[in-house]
């Protein structure tokens, strides 16, 4: 039942409007009376939902002899709210690049972006936003969990192949918790770019962060224990301080073993 009202939600019902066409559907043609207190609501704002739902064409206002009854129609309807979502989805494409477009030219100029900015980025979308603008600089330093990153992330190796297609000179050093996933990972990655280096933390060493990164003036620190976020520090003293801290460790460590 609750897959059946998450689908009606994705149609743009509430779930109480989700409840009330699943009720009907059930019962057969009731009494708003009767409706109201199936659904343990209040009658006058069942006449409300009654409303909305006859505007969806899910339900229908019938009178029998002198009793006003309320009745589901045919679940078949449902193909309507589809084909109606199908085609806002398709206008939403059509109209991306132009709305796009609009909004780029509202962005600041590059003069005008201030030396330095905290950004914050939560849950996964935001986080995937962050991953697809770091491999987008021309070189990229990660100290990196791919183990723990894989498994909120696994199609971070699909972001990375796409980044080598269209940024292909991009260097890339990582820093990497040493794990199979991460030896699996590191063999498929460099088969990918002669630009891509990593080396191994010692077996008894971890990172506290996920995944830090350091690019184009940024420092990132991406977080997926609790809950997925991000923080980017945009700051050249502290982006080129831990430039400095990343090639010392990376200077520190052995070559990986052929």
């Amino acid at each position: 039942m609750d897959n059946i009202i998450n689908y009606l939600k994705q149609l743009n019902l509430s779930e109480i409007e989700a409840k009330i066409y699943l009720m009907l559907l059930k019962s057969g043609p009731v009494s708003v009376r009767e409706l109201a207190q199936t659904a343990d609501i209040k009658r006058t704002t069942t006449y409300f939902y009654i409303d909305q739902l006859a505007e969806k064409g899910l339900i229908t206002k019938l009178v029998r002899g002198s009793k006003k009854v309320v009745a589901a129609n045919n679940p078949e309807n449902l193909k309507i709210l589809v084909e109606e979502k199908l085609k806002n989805a398709l206008t939403a494409q059509h109209t991306f690049p132009q709305i796009l477009q609009m909004l780029s030219s509202s962005l600041p100029k590059a003069e005008q972006i201030v030396d330095s900015e905290i950004r914050s980025y939560k849950g996964k979308n935001g986080v995937k936003k962050l991953y697809e603008q770091a491999l987008k600089a021309k070189e990229l330093r990660s100290l990196v969990n791919i183990e723990e990153i894989l498994s909120a992330f696994p199609e971070n190796p699909d972001l990375f192949d796409e980044a080598i297609n269209h940024n292909p000179g991009m260097i890339m050093y990582e820093i990497v918790v040493q794990s199979p996933e991460a030896v699996a990972r590191m063999k498929q990655a460099t088969g990918r770019t002669k630009n891509y280096y990593f080396k191994f933390l010692p077996g008894n060493m971890n990172i506290r962060s996920t995944d830090i990164l350091i690019y184009d003036g940024n420092v990132s620190f991406i977080e997926i224990k609790n809950q997925t976020n991000a923080v980017t520090l945009h700051s050249k003293e502290l982006y080129n301080n831990f430039i400095l801290l990343f090639d010392y460790i990376w200077q520190t460590l052995p070559d990986p073993e052929k």
